[in-house]
């Protein structure tokens, strides 16, 4: 077994362990030495780009029940999140004023967002299996390729850590009546190759959920009032190293699950059935100190039955869709390396290839195949009269099938202005290309696709001064970033045609935030962030909240055997596509664990969420009628955990 640490420049929210004199460090034990892919993110944090991380202790104090929506909401500065009707549905994403699509979403760096609507759908990730989640800012097209618009969020699920049979098994209920449980196993076996590491873990998720529309706008034919949902998860990760410098890992999940598509109008049953595989396999390989490389593949399965049932004035039924197909399939291969040239000048390059095809029997897609291949080089050179300089620089080539080209290019900066005060910055385009709905889709009179359109492609730039330091001893740490956006040839909807919209739309603001350390058991963190955009010949962007905050304060007893925090977030202004404005709400939530033993086996987690009970609107139906999708009322969620 091998101990590696990985440097990154960031902000770890909440976490007591903070050093303020050292940049964050991530301890992680793994089966031979780390490889370039897991430490892409990382590494980019040490040329001036912005990255967060969420570590496994604040996956676990986001909740019981956690999804991963709800660990994004809590704990990533400068992202805005809005689960659309409670745990496991579809949400609202805004990271550094960007739309809902325009961040790319990852598992273990397998894209998430799919190329038949461009959503991101991570409503089945159970939090259960995630080791830490990364969240780099700003324009990624260079490394990342279509929709690292405003950034990339990476979810990195858990790998074998021990030599012994461990694992952890946790029960829980809430005061909805939902049921939640997961356990997982892992050990690291040595054979004539190497060390072997194995993983398993399963989740199982189930509640009738809540009401999430006021009463006065359900209409007298809705018989299914309350959201429920059913995930069920399992998933394998076998790590094996192949001597010291290489290692081959392969992973699988398969979730199933069963969820409410609620509606306010006549809905007796609506529902999606939905099944979803991913598999990867990858080969890493450091050939000497000077080179090393990774070639990796990946599927992405996703199966959805839609049905869709109707309640008459009369009290009969109708159907409008019964066990109706859409789903994608999404296979991938890419390949990077990294060489160290002379002057110890660093050379990162990589070829990204994808293949995809969908169906839907509800919406029409002529084509529904496409192909995306992508070619991308960056040079991080060392000045030697600059040492105090990282900057690094790029540029990416990509194609799809059927559509056109996309180039981009990036230049990034960090300056160690002292050891405690850091200064960064990128500038760089990047790009978003129609998905297939945009391209393909024929719906006469309602919607039809532009086989012509091109790629959507912004400037990016950000500006950002990080600080750590001490007060009376005790760690704290200061951020603060600028960023602005130039977006051209905005694909959107004209009288019901798909085009690239005239002019060009601003997006520009600011995010600020700190970690304090306030003694040895009290920490407090913050952040807020501004967005500003401005609109081209009636082009908008919507569901970008103008401003929002979060603070979080936490308490931990001396032996650490216990502790408690609340979190306060509030949202102000956020305008629906229909210029509606759903904004202007404050929640507070508020957890606690207890350890039983001094062994640290058994733990009791609490939390409440919406502490004061406050309605509030997560977004708004896109219906004829204005009607509110809430979040969740006043929930109390306890969990018990046993470790071994």
């Amino acid at each position: 077994m091998k101990t590696r640490r990985f440097t990154l420049i960031g902000c770890l929210i909440g976490s007591p362990a903070l050093a303020a004199s050292e940049p964050l460090t991530l301890d992680q034990q793994i089966v031979s030495a780390p490889s370039v892919e897991s430490t892409t993110v990382a590494e980019m944090a040490r040329y001036g780009s912005k990255v967060e991380v969420v570590d496994r202790e604040q996956i676990e104090r986001a909740g019981p029940s956690a999804d991963i929506t709800r660990v994004l909401q809590m704990f990533v500065p400068g992202l805005y999140v809005a689960p659309k009707q409670g745990p496991f549905d579809y949400g609202t994403y805004s990271l550094l004023g960007g739309r809902n699509d325009d961040t790319l979403i990852m598992l273990d760096g397998v894209r998430l967002n799919n190329r038949l609507y461009g959503g991101i759908y991570i409503d089945t990730l159970p939090a259960a299996a995630i080791e830490r989640i990364e969240v780099l800012k700003g324009g990624q097209s260079l490394l990342f390729g279509t929709q690292a618009v405003a950034g990339v969020i990476n979810i990195v699920t858990r790998s074998a850590h021990s030599r012994d049979p461990s694992g952890q098994v946790n029960l829980g209920v809430d005061s909805f009546m939902g049921r939640n449980g997961d356990a997982r196993i892992e050990r690291i076996f040595s054979n004539g190759l190497g060390d072997l590491g194995l993983l398993a873990y399963v989740s199982h998720n189930v509640s009738e959920g809540y009401q999430p529309y006021h009463s006065s706008q359900i209409t007298s034919t809705v018989s299914d009032k309350k959201r429920s949902y059913e995930v069920n998860t399992f998933g394998a990760k076998a790590a094996q190293s192949l001597g010291d410098d290489s290692r081959l890992e392969l992973f699988y999940q398969y979730s199933a699950a069963n969820l409410d598509f609620l509606r306010p109008d006549a809905n007796r049953r609506t529902t999606n059935d939905r099944v979803q595989q991913i598999a990867t396999a990858t080969f890493e390989q450091r050939l000497n100190p000077g080179f090393s490389y990774f070639v990796k593949g990946h599927m992405n399965d996703w199966d959805t039955r839609y049905t869709r049932i109707y309640n008459n004035t009369d009290g009969s039924t109708r159907t409008l869709n019964h066990d109706d197909y859409w789903g994608f399939s999404d296979w991938g291969m890419q390949a990077e390396g990294k060489a160290v040239l002379p002057g110890e000048h660093t050379l990162v390059f990589g070829t990204d290839n994808q293949w995809f095809k969908g169906k839907d029997d509800v919406l029409k897609i002529d084509n529904n195949q496409a192909e995306a291949h992508a070619l991308y080089v960056q040079l991080r050179p060392v000045i030697d009269a600059l040492p105090d300089w990282h900057p690094s620089i790029g540029v990416r080539r990509e194609h799809l099938s059927g559509g056109d080209s996309a180039t981009v290019g990036m230049l990034t900066s960090l300056y160690d202005l002292t050891d405690q005060l850091k200064l960064r910055g990128q500038f760089g385009t990047a790009y978003k290309l129609p998905n297939a709905e945009q391209l393909y889709v024929n719906e006469p009179g309602d919607e039809m696709g532009n086989p012509n359109l091109k790629p959507e492609k912004s400037r990016n730039a950000e500006l950002g001064l990080d600080y750590t330091g001490l007060i009376q001893g005790q760690p704290y740490s200061l951020s603060g970033t600028l960023f602005t956006r130039r977006i051209e040839d905005l694909i959107t909807i004209v009288d019901a045609q798909w085009v690239n919209g005239d002019g060009e739309i601003q997006v520009r603001g600011v995010e600020v935030n700190g970690q304090f350390q306030l003694s040895d058991r009290w920490q407090l963190a913050a952040d807020m962030t501004r967005n500003l955009s401005e609109s081209r010949n009636g082009a908008t962007l919507n569901n970008i909240p103008g401003f929002f905050a979060r603070s979080r304060l936490g308490y931990e007893s001396g032996d650490r055997m216990w502790g408690a925090g609340a979190a306060v977030r509030y949202i102000g202004t956020v305008k629906s596509p229909r210029d509606v404005d759903y904004g202007h709400y404050t929640v507070v939530d508020a957890d606690a664990y207890r350890y039983l033993d001094g062994a640290r086996q058994h733990r009791l987690s609490l939390l409440l969420e919406n502490l004061l009970d406050r309605d509030y609107t997560t977004s708004m139906d896109s219906g004829a009628r204005k009607v509110q999708n809430l979040g969740r009322p006043f929930t109390s969620e306890v969990r018990y955990t046993y470790s071994f």
